[in-house]
């Protein structure tokens, strides 16, 4: 079964999920004065853009994106309507945050949802309970009330399955009341149990049973309040290594990922494959094997949006369909829906994932200020010939000195170059990884 390891004591709250001693799961929690998900706004109708079927809401702060299908169906969808909504989707750069108009609360016994009108019940409870529980539930629902019963439930009578559920009409009801009471657009509801209430999903839907800890909460089942928990068990070397590009594969193999404006690019390699057959029957296995740990880096790292896989090529198409199976098999058990859209012409895999928060990359990184998140500095060769052009560009006879602080790797490469050798240079070498060169003083 997997356990979950819940570091909740700092500041930054974060949770792994660990599955036959791998990694299987990560989610990192900062408290930010952005819209973060499962935040509660009241928010105003600025805009209705019929094309697309959306809106534009003020949340008080910032902006928010809302599809109109997304609001209940008694709500009047009109400009300068006020209404509370939920966070879905964090916001990016160049995206605002996606909200809702069908309001979601939760406890340890239900999923409360105000908006839809619908009954589901957890894999986990056998069918025979699954019905009685639903029949029960159906008393107490209310027009455009919707429910998850979740498996802590099975074990409640009817009075305390009613307590419980009522528990959540009155929190809703709170956040209505409180909505009506404010003037202008902003913040309802940002409980820090947003924290356990991403907690509680995990094991939800994990089905998870061993809960490591570092601070007391309901369904913990070993606390460990001295150490640093995920040192102690080991995950913040798996931490660090999901900011790195590559990731290598026990069969010899490798995946090269790496994130561009538009989309996400997953590279396959054969790397040190070890094996004994034909390259063709090699390349599928190599492909095939790759699957799992794809589907892990993606849900590791947060990956969303639009996925390209440039799986290796030389396959057949009967390797190819097979291909495509495996992973459409496969995604299924993913939490957050993940689509595959297939081949295309030119042999690439695409898939689509539903974004629901930044990537970990974007989260804990920001842009080199050297390359401004290219990814690639200059030379020291190009540095060189730009010295060579910078010096030229002085009348050199009628200086006495010039101090140049460069790196030593611009230094050989302007040295072999045997340009300006009477040129009154005087050099000073900086330790910086980065090439680089400055001319810091002329006389």
């Amino acid at each position: 079964m997997p356990q979950l390891i819940v570091n909740a004591k700092n500041t930054e709250k974060r949770i792994a999920v660990i599955e036959n001693k791998q990694l299987i799961d990560f989610e990192l929690f900062r408290p930010s004065e952005k819209a973060q998900v499962g935040h509660i706004y009241l928010a105003q109708i600025e805009k209705i853009d019929k094309k697309i079927d959306a809106a534009f809401v003020n949340l008080g702060q910032e902006k928010g994106f809302l599809h109109l299908k997304d609001l209940p169906a008694s709500f009047v969808k009109t400009q300068g309507a006020r209404l509370l909504v939920q966070v879905n989707r964090m916001g990016t750069e160049t995206k605002l945050p996606l909200v809702t108009g069908i309001i979601e609360l939760s406890n340890a016994y239900f999923v409360y949802m105000k908006g839809k009108s619908y009954i589901s019940v957890s894999k986990r409870i056998e069918e025979q309970e699954k019905i009685k529980l639903t029949n029960i539930m159906t008393e107490f629902l209310e027009p455009e009330e919707s429910i998850i019963i979740r498996s802590e439930a099975i074990n409640l009578d009817k009075e305390a399955l009613l307590h419980h559920f009522k528990e959540l009409q009155q929190q809703f009801s709170n956040l209505v009341q409180l909505s009506l009471s404010r003037k202008q657009p902003g913040l309802i509801y940002a409980s820090e149990d947003l924290f356990f209430e991403k907690v509680n999903r995990l094991i939800h839907d994990y089905q998870a049973d061993d809960i490591f800890s570092d601070v007391s909460f309901p369904f913990a089942t070993k606390i460990l309040r001295d150490d640093d928990i995920f040192e102690a068990l080991q995950i913040n070397t798996n931490l660090t290594k999901l900011l790195q590009p590559v990731v290598h594969l026990k069969n010899g193999s490798s995946l090269y990922i790496e994130k561009t404006e538009a989309m996400w690019v997953i590279d396959v390699n054969s790397g040190h494959f070890s094996g004994d057959f034909g390259k063709e029957r090699t390349v599928a296995k190599v492909n095939l094997e790759a699957i799992p740990e794809i589907l892990r880096q993606i849900r590791l790292r947060q990956i969303s949006g639009f996925i390209v896989i440039d799986f290796i090529g030389g396959m057949s198409d009967k390797d190819h369909d097979k291909l495509l199976l495996e992973m459409e098999n496969s995604v299924r058990a993913e939490r957050i829906t993940t689509q595959v859209a297939g081949f295309s012409k030119t042999g690439l895999m695409q898939l689509t994932r539903r974004k629901k928060e930044a990537s970990l990359l974007e989260v804990t990184s920001e842009n080199c200020p050297s390359c401004n998140g290219r990814g690639h500095v200059h030379s020291s060769l190009t540095l060189a010939y730009e010295l060579e052009r910078e010096l030229r560009s002085y009348d050199l006879s009628s200086l006495d000195f010039i101090l140049i602080i460069t790196t030593e790797s611009v230094l050989s490469a302007f040295l072999d170059l045997g340009v300006l050798n009477e040129a009154p240079i005087d050099w000073e070498i900086a330790e910086e990884a980065v090439p680089f060169y400055q001319i810091a003083r002329v006389e």
